[in-house]
């Protein structure tokens, strides 16, 4: 069937997230020539005489990832192509601070998600933790080019490229894509959490959009904090601010385990994939969890600042958990201090 067969009744139709609504149909045009008759084996099995029976088809529908995701997902190969070009050839490393390195994949990386949606969106806004913002309006794209930086300039193959989009304060659609694993892990508000490994994808990132090619994700049930295995990280400069020193001693005699993994995005996605169970950090920014926060949510579990409080994309905390061990590691971070002068006072709901 060519494009110009499917009927103008195809567009998708927009839910008040913005998001197309799940099912789309599409008519066939009674113009369009139809196979008269297909083949099907006999009751005798594949050997037996094959008889023809007369097929109309009057429509069919599949479940689609939005168009954002899709944009999100061009982006998110466009780093991988950064990432995989520049993986173990660095010839420099720069730092914004200490043990906070930026590359030239990094800023290549980010260059290619910019340009990926500004031509899909030129009128949204970006932020991305190397350029900054550009642009304004009520939809955001929070981007982490390369989440994982120390690991990369180190050759160790655990990192990311991290996308978001907000609007108007709400998180709608997020992609994590694991370079070096081939995986990609996408969200959308109030649709679900999904993976896929890119091998089992068409070859171009355009027919990746049928949700049948992709499993739905949904965290793990553990529901005690002393079986659970939990990770986190550690900003650049914790020598001189000591910040999560108190809450991992806290919560390392608390848990089972602890893994320090050197990726948010990856660590947030490991809860929805259902191989951890929380995630925690501080001196963080949104465009290093707001992806991953979206992935965990949507995948039955729970994201929050450090005392349970809405999720701010503009804030530099984040605690996120399969939803059954939330309350007791909150009550476990309450004994600690965190350091942050955002740790004081409600936030609106």
């Amino acid at each position: 069937m060519t494009r110009s067969a499917i009927a103008s009744n195809a567009s998708p139709a927009a839910s008040d997230t913005g998001l197309p609504m799940t099912s789309l149909r599409y008519s066939m045009s009674s113009t369009i020539p139809l196979p008269r008759a297909v083949s099907c084996p006999g009751p005798g099995g594949p050997s037996a005489r094959q008889r023809t029976h007369p097929v109309r088809i009057v429509a069919c529908s599949m479940a689609l990832l939005s168009p954002f995701t899709m944009a999100a997902l061009r982006a998110a190969w466009a780093a991988g192509e950064v990432h995989r070009a520049f993986f173990g050839r660095l010839t420099r490393v720069d730092y914004k601070g200490r043990n906070d390195p930026v590359t030239e994949a990094d800023r290549a990386a980010e260059a290619a998600i910019v340009r990926t949606i500004q031509q899909a969106y030129p009128d949204h806004g970006v932020l991305g933790e190397e350029g900054g913002r550009q642009g304004d309006g009520p939809y955001t794209w929070l981007v982490d080019p390369l989440d994982g930086t120390f690991n990369y300039a180190n050759a160790i193959p655990h990192f990311a490229s991290s996308i978001a989009l907000e609007h108007e304060g709400r998180l709608v659609a997020g992609v994590v894509m694991h370079t070096i694993l081939g995986e990609a892990y996408v969200a959308e508000a109030d649709r679900g959490a999904f993976a896929a490994t890119l091998r089992d994808l068409p070859a171009h990132v355009s027919g990746w959009g049928d949700l049948s090619l992709w499993r739905r994700l949904r965290a793990r049930r553990t529901a005690r904090l002393d079986q659970a295995t939990l990770s986190t990280g550690f900003p650049g400069n914790v020598a001189e601010t000591r910040l999560n020193l108190d809450h991992f001693t806290n919560l390392l005699l608390a848990a089972a385990k602890i893994r320090a993994m050197g990726s948010a995005a990856l660590s947030l996605a490991a809860i929805a994939l259902g191989q951890m169970d929380g995630f925690w950090e501080l001196g963080t920014n949104g465009w290093d969890f707001a992806a991953g926060a979206l992935l965990v949510a949507e995948a039955g579990g729970r994201a929050t600042d450090f005392r349970g409080r809405r999720l701010d994309t503009s804030g530099h905390q984040i605690l996120a958990t399969n939803g059954l061990i939330h309350d007791e590691v909150l009550s476990v971070l309450a004994r600690g201090q965190s350091g942050l002068d955002e740790d004081a006072g409600p936030r609106p709901q």
